[in-house]
């Protein structure tokens, strides 16, 4: 009796240790497979020091993106959205993206299939990627190829300074609340009457009316069509309603700027 009962303890701790085995394996015990976890990595773009600035342009860190995205799906890796941001340990100033360069890039890549997602991110000369997989095709797809995009920052900074007067963000300035200049690529609704999205660029700086009477700080956006470069539309930054949210207008763009 005594030995059945050790021979029984036995089989359910063998039984217990090759549960866990299965799963530490990543295969569920009933044959279906278990939980993914995203995928990360962390490589180097240059052999520059982490607290020194490694300078890119947009089209740069598109390049270098997409590159890094092929490393994890065999499909066509098709942009979401880009972003440059001030996220970064090396301090950001005034005259940061005047150039149309940042040091901190944050960028988005899927597939058609909607089954892979890589965040990429740039900063001071290194890049971290983290991708997600569904094998459900439930991830937001992508849609954008790199190829079509005809403008790169330093050009459309460029021509927001030179045609609409944009000034960069002053880190002094509390209230600018961006420092230099920035830039974002993505999908935006341009058709109050549509839910499609154009694929657009937007370079952000503070507006040359900057401050108002009411000594806010106001600023400014600037939208390009990628495939063509030229200038869509323009607004600013007029101030604050009653309720602390911003007041926009339009910005009138000469014609001859588009040609």
């Amino acid at each position: 009796m005594l030995k059945k009962k050790y021979l029984g303890i036995g089989f359910i701790i063998l039984i217990a240790s090759a549960v866990f085995l299965l799963y530490a394996l990543k295969i569920g015990p009933f044959g279906g497979s278990a939980y993914k976890p995203v995928e990360q990595a962390t490589t180097s773009i240059s052999n520059m020091k982490a607290d020194e600035k490694k300078k890119l342009t947009m089209m740069e860190a598109l390049r270098l993106g997409y590159e890094e995205a092929k490393k994890h799906t065999e499909e066509e890796p098709l942009l979401i959205s880009l972003t440059s941001t001030d996220d970064t340990t090396v301090p950001q100033g005034k005259s940061d993206g005047a150039d149309g360069k940042r040091n901190a890039w944050n960028l988005q890549f899927g597939n058609k299939k909607g089954n892979i997602n890589v965040t990429i991110s740039f900063k001071d000369g290194k890049v971290d990627s983290q991708v997600k997989r569904d094998d459900n095709n439930l991830l937001q797809k992508g849609q954008y190829a790199i190829s079509d995009i005809k403008i790169d920052s330093p050009e459309a900074v460029k021509k927001a300074i030179e045609v609409l007067g944009m000034r960069p963000g002053n880190p002094e300035i509390k209230d600018d609340w961006i420092k230099g200049y920035h830039f974002s690529i993505m999908g935006f609704i341009t058709d109050p009457n549509s839910s499609e999205s154009r694929y657009l660029l937007r370079v952000m700086g503070i507006s040359p009316n900057s401050p108002n009477s009411e000594n806010d700080s106001l600023r400014m956006t600037v939208f390009f069509d990628v495939k063509t470069g030229d200038i869509l539309n323009a607004s600013e930054m007029t101030g604050y309603d009653k309720d602390g949210r911003t007041n926009w207008k339009d910005v009138q763009i000469k014609k001859t700027v588009n040609k």
